[in-house]
């Protein structure tokens, strides 16, 4: 059987089961499909809308989310060398008004302050043991640059650094 057969023969079979639709009407269901009871208007407008503009958005974001960690392990390159890197611990201060962002260090660079901003990532700028320093996220990896070239502060959020 061709295909064009097929269709033939299955639309001829469903028109035949079909029989007569009905409008639906009944009694209590009038055609209109308006069934019965209750009001025709939908009562008294709600009011204005909210007009044009909800008004002024929240501003920039806040641009940092406030932290509080402490017994961070750290790997620091600028307190000792690339090849013989001083292991310590960090606590994390991230404070919401202003960003204010205190890092202290048990390594020789000793500590760290600046500025957090990029939202929950708490990205850092700021010095650390008179370098200046930038990092994306905080727990992370700080890098500063010093007299001798770029330099790494590795702060880790489980347990021991890599």
């Amino acid at each position: 059987m061709s295909k064009s057969s097929a269709a033939a023969l299955a639309l001829a079979s469903l028109c035949a089961c079909a029989g007569s639709y009905t409008s639906g009407s009944t009694p209590i269901n009038p055609i209109d499909g308006g069934g019965s009871g209750g009001s025709t208007d939908g009562g008294s407008d709600a009011g204005a809308d909210g007009g044009v503009d909800g008004g002024a958005d929240a501003g920039p974001d806040a641009g940092c989310v406030p932290l509080s960690l402490s017994g961070l392990a750290v790997l620091d390159t600028c307190a000792g060398s690339a090849q013989l890197p001083q292991n310590g611990f960090a606590n994390i201060s991230v404070i919401d008004a202003g960003c204010q962002t205190d890092i202290t260090l048990t390594t020789s660079s000793t500590s760290c302050s600046g500025t957090a901003s990029g939202g929950s990532v708490d990205s850092f700028g700021g010095t650390c043991a008179a370098m200046q320093c930038a990092s994306t996220s905080l727990p992370g990896t700080i890098f500063c640059s010093s007299t001798s070239g770029l330099c790494q502060i590795q702060i880790c959020d489980a347990g021991t650094c890599p």
